[in-house]
């Protein structure tokens, strides 16, 4: 049976889309030019976000890796939407403004009205990929002109650079230089992305857009398709550079695509998943687990007064620890406010028992984070919980029973802790992570109310606590120095000593703007983020260190997002055209992903996460390097996504 293609675009939001076409048509013949503030790229040479001091921007001669990772799945039926609700008829008078200007036809954003509808056609393009039947020249009629021109979209000559016995990753030595003219060209080289036998899932998603003239437009594509037979797995992330032509009265017709990154990724042992979802297997003989945590947010925010802490930004944390001294790790879970923490016990075959009641840890306010360490050195290990705007400290037995040691007011909405014996008196310190200030300052919602956006220090305090012995702890924030920078809407901290010098430094990553490093001297702090080029101005969640190349020098990988409408907006000229270029330039970087800085002896970190192809993590929370197929070199494992719920094209 053949497959049905399913037309996306409404009337109403057609002729949006075809509004916003009619504009970028008409202000590429009046500009006379791009109509953002840098040219359209070579052919195979696609410009990358700038990464400010960091990184300098690649020339117009310089192969600059594109982002590897592929992007989420669109929708593959309804409506076409660029924002959700935008199919709801009837607004209340305050949102109805806002809804209406999330049309870009009806706001003045022409690009992302092109983008929206070349979105659309390369969305049929992966119905045709995805297929049962090979791709011809009359499929393509309207997508593509007769005369289109393409590169080979998977080069012939690929060479081996890695393989593990598991993992094989094939790349081009060089890519394809040729362009062949004709849509039966077309039709041919897209069928060499299809496997000869097996299941294939392609997805495309537009990060760049190039307005150009005389009713043109090119755009950069993320690609990414997973092809499955019964033997293997091959993943293949490739970015095509594609040019339309545009006319108001119908969707865009490409014109020419051409390659310009692509690698393939082969699970060559099986084609079964590298890792399986474990979680029902442990869990499922607890009442928790169905009760519980099968339950969503929106299920329990119908139950609960929201008085008792709920909140639809749910950030909460785990940890993991023995902690009855039977050398198997347990595990501590975090709860929205009116629902108990969780404490499973690890039974011998890897199963979980639930011990919240006898516990005494089964807190039923708001935490975000806790940690399992030891702080009183007896050799079990103790429970440090983030409850909202309050930290505690809790002793532990040796049996897996605690009792409450120690209490403060954090004066934050805390979101993460690190530990480590900064002041190397044998005794373990912590670190927490301030957000939201305390409610008798502010308190604007899930999100805080940073100002200014790309560049807040008005959040509430990150704390250092001494530990003073017997459970007794100190805030010693200001005197160490760690006050400096200290109002960043922090997320995360992580430990290391990346000068060698024998004392523990903290990275913190922050979630408006710059990231901050606190060089340890001897118990005393400086925060030298900018002289070491690690301020990194993005949306900071995490914070993962490692050597990655094996040269003596710790490395740090942070995750932030990558967003794809971002890295479009903001490169177009009338985005916040009254702001210095510098400015622009930190908005620019918001949307350009996770970043790793290569520690270099005596001298500052190196940026290379573009180059190495570790940005595009999507809107990415957790990440942590790990050897996770035991080669002696840490890979980095990276959590993401935002709210379940159907794609709508995201970001």
């Amino acid at each position: 049976m053949k497959r049905t293609v399913t037309t996306r675009l409404s009337c109403t939001h057609g002729l949006g889309l075809l509004l916003g076409l009619a504009i970028l048509f008409s202000a590429c013949n009046e500009n006379d030019g791009n109509s953002g503030n840098e040219p359209a790229p070579p052919a195979r040479q696609p410009p990358q976000p700038d990464k400010g001091a960091a990184q300098a921007p690649p020339s117009s001669s310089d192969a600059t890796p594109n982002p590897v990772i592929p992007p989420s799945p669109a929708v593959k039926a309804g409506p076409a939407e660029t924002a959700p609700g935008l199919g709801q008829g009837n607004l209340i008078a305050p949102l109805r403004d806002a809804y209406e200007r999330m049309d870009p036809g009806k706001d003045g954003w022409a690009s992302e009205a092109f983008s929206a509808s070349a979105s659309e056609q390369l969305h049929l393009l992966e119905d045709l990929l995805g297929g049962p039947d090979d791709i011809t020249a009359a499929s393509l009629g309207e997508l593509a002109v007769a005369e289109v021109s393409t590169t080979a979209l998977r080069p012939e000559n690929l060479s081996l650079t890695f393989d593990d016995g598991r993992f094989l990753v094939r790349r081009p030595p060089a890519l394809p230089g040729h362009n062949t003219p004709g849509i039966a060209a077309l039709a041919a080289t897209l069928n060499k992305l299809r496997p000869e036998e097996g299941s294939i899932d392609p997805h495309m998603k537009i990060f760049r857009v190039f307005p150009g003239e005389k009713g043109t437009a090119q755009c950069l594509v993320l690609v990414d398709i997973l092809n499955h037979s019964g033997q293997s797995r091959t993943q293949i992330n490739a970015t095509w550079s594609c040019n339309w032509r545009l006319s108001p009265d119908q969707s865009p017709v490409l014109t020419s695509i051409a390659l310009t990154r692509y690698e393939e990724i082969t699970q060559s042992v099986s084609s079964q998943p590298l890792f399986a979802d474990a979680t029902r297997t442990l869990l499922d003989q607890e009442d928790a687990y169905h009760k519980q945590f099968l339950h969503s947010s929106d299920h329990w925010r119908a139950h609960l007064p929201r008085e008792l802490g709920l909140d639809p930004v749910a950030n909460h944390g785990l940890a993991i620890g023995d902690i009855n001294g039977d050398g198997l790790d347990d595990l501590y879970v975090c709860q929205q406010g009116g629902l108990p923490n969780r404490m499973f016990l690890q039974n011998p075959d890897g199963t979980l028992h639930d011990i919240t009641r006898t516990s005494g840890a089964g807190w039923l306010e708001y935490c975000a984070a806790a940690l399992l360490v030891d702080l009183d050195n007896d050799g079990d290990r103790d429970l440090i919980v983030s409850q909202d705007f309050r930290v505690m400290v809790m002793a532990n037995d040796g049996n897996g029973a605690f009792t409450l040691a120690f209490g403060s007011s954090t004066k934050a909405q805390s979101f993460s802790l690190a530990a480590a014996d900064y002041d190397n008196d044998g005794l373990v310190d912590f670190y927490i992570c301030g957000y939201n200030p305390s409610q008798s300052k502010l308190r604007g919602g899930a999100m805080g109310e940073p100002m200014p956006f790309h560049d807040a220090n008005n959040g509430g305090p990150n704390m250092l606590w001494r530990n003073e012995g017997n459970l007794g702890f100190k805030d010693v924030t200001g005197v160490t120095g760690m006050n400096v920078n200290n109002t960043r809407y922090s997320f995360a901290a992580s430990w290391e000593d990346y000068d060698n010098d024998g004392d523990q430094d903290l990275y913190v990553a922050n979630d408006y703007g710059r990231n901050c490093l606190y060089r340890n001297d001897g118990g005393s702090f400086s925060e030298i983020a900018a002289k070491l080029r690690l301020e990194d101005t993005s949306s900071g969640m995490s914070v993962s260190w490692a050597d990655f190349n094996l040269d003596g020098q710790m490395d740090v990988y942070t995750s932030n997002m990558f967003s794809s409408a971002g890295n479009r907006i903001t490169y177009q000229k009338q985005f916040k055209s009254d702001l210095p270029e510098d400015v622009r330039k930190q908005f620019q970087h918001l949307a350009i992903g996770n970043s790793l800085f290569e520690g270099v002896a005596n001298k500052p970190f190196k940026d290379v996460g573009i180059g190495a192809g570790v940005n595009m993590g999507r809107w990415a929370w957790g990440s942590k390097f790990v050897d996770f197929n035991n080669d002696g070199r840490d890979d980095i494992l990276v959590a993401n996504g935002f709210i379940t719920t159907a794609d709508t094209g995201d970001l």
